[in-house]
């Protein structure tokens, strides 16, 4: 499995498609609630009748989640390459890779959004040791619950593949992980007396998530399954343990689709005559685990296949993956620019008139200028930044 990722499989490529699929569904996501957000509340039902079912893929943040997937099995499948290559694991090597990928672009966002906002001190030390959803329920940056949950799993991600090396199994362990973490959600979310049905809803009509529906979105210690689905996958490639097919997968792929054009955003909608108020938490529980898994299975069918028959991706369809990290990090100012320019006005009740286009206008502004903006902060300040750390640290 070492040629996994050689240049003659096209599998980069792959990964790079995935991942900047999966920013853009976050911004689009962005933009949709932000449109949400900030409209009178009576106009609300009227912008969700006029957006088209296709849409419905943006109402959930997905996207977010094949971030998590993706990032979980590259890390975990370095580290088992390691493992095999010198029958150990540098933990302050792989420290000082993802700690000079991930903090100083991170503080240089959490300065600039600190002295925007006029954050307390200590908003800031809590969001600079990546505990703000831990002791308190706020991150100074936008997105910086996802990056909390990020850098937690990264930084004990060799102490889990050293002690898997050391126990066996690791693909059961990991198993009986996932199935823990989908168990605690079912549990959390059947325990709770806010109804399941109204769950999503209540977020679009008060713009304020419910207190369940902050727990399992925000808490590092309920988004744990892409993150253990990524590292299973590693294991299953590197142990040889799935084989290829020339048929897609179908049945993962289903399962995929079914969660994201789910209409929850919608009460009028199928989804809420047909599901009761025991299958609507059962949904909110175990739909991230459900499309964690059945992604990972695509993610490992795409790979197998490229070895076969190489992916051929034109270069503009994966250009974000490059820069993903500064995209993530800073596009939900460009998307306040971008619905200014695209309503060409600053009045918040004109967001009550928001149709397709003016949704899909402010999607194609922010993604542009952010990936304007984010490029050269990614050559000129992340990687320069990124290589003194590492040649300082090495």
């Amino acid at each position: 499995m070492r040629d996994l990722f050689d240049e003659s499989t096209g599998n980069r490529a792959f990964i790079d498609l995935l991942r900047t699929v999966g920013i853009l569904q976050v911004v689009l996501f962005h933009v949709i609630h932000g449109i949400v957000r900030f409209a009178p509340s009576d106009s609300i039902p009227h912008i969700i009748d006029r957006l088209p079912g296709w849409m419905n893929v943006a109402w959930q943040a997905y996207g977010v989640d094949v971030i998590f997937v993706v990032s979980a099995f590259l890390l975990t499948w370095s580290l088992l390459l390691e493992h095999q290559e010198t029958n150990g694991i540098s933990v302050r090597r792989y420290y000082v890779r993802r700690l000079s990928r991930i903090l100083p672009l991170y503080y240089i966002a959490l300065v600039a959004f600190a002295l925007g906002q006029g954050n307390d001190l200590w908003q800031i030390v809590t969001s600079a040791l990546f505990v703000g959803y831990i002791v308190s329920d706020y991150n100074v940056i936008p997105v910086g619950w996802s990056m909390e949950v990020m850098i937690l799993y990264y930084l004990a991600l060799p102490w889990i593949v050293i002690l898997l090396t050391k126990i066996g199994r690791p693909m059961l362990w990991l198993s009986l992980a996932l199935v823990a973490t989908a168990l605690w959600r079912l549990v959390y979310m059947t325990g709770q007396p806010e109804d399941p049905t109204r769950l999503f809803l209540t977020m679009v009509e008060t713009k304020t998530a419910s207190p369940a529906g902050f727990e399992l979105y925000f808490r590092p210690w309920f988004r744990l399954p892409a993150f253990l689905m990524g590292s299973l996958m590693a294991y299953l490639l590197i142990g040889d343990h799935i084989r290829a097919t020339v048929k897609p997968p179908f049945i993962t792929v289903g399962l995929m689709l079914l969660i994201l054009w789910l209409p929850v955003q919608d009460q009028n909608s199928w989804a809420y005559q047909v599901l009761s108020s025991t299958a609507w938490a059962a949904y909110w529980a175990l739909a991230p685990v459900i499309f964690a898994w059945a992604f990972a299975f695509f993610v490992l069918w795409g790979l197998l296949r490229g070895r076969d028959n190489p992916w051929r991706i034109a270069k503009p369809l994966r250009v974000f993956s490059t820069n993903i990290f500064a995209v993530y990090l800073f596009h939900m100012p460009f998307l306040a620019v971008a619905a200014i320019g695209v309503f060409m006005t600053t009045d918040l009740n004109l967001l009550a008139n928001a149709t397709v286009y003016h949704v899909l206008g402010v999607f194609v502004v922010t993604a542009g200028l952010t990936y304007l903006f984010a490029w050269p902060v990614t050559r000129f300040i992340e990687q320069p930044l990124q290589n003194w750390v590492r040649l300082r640290l090495k």
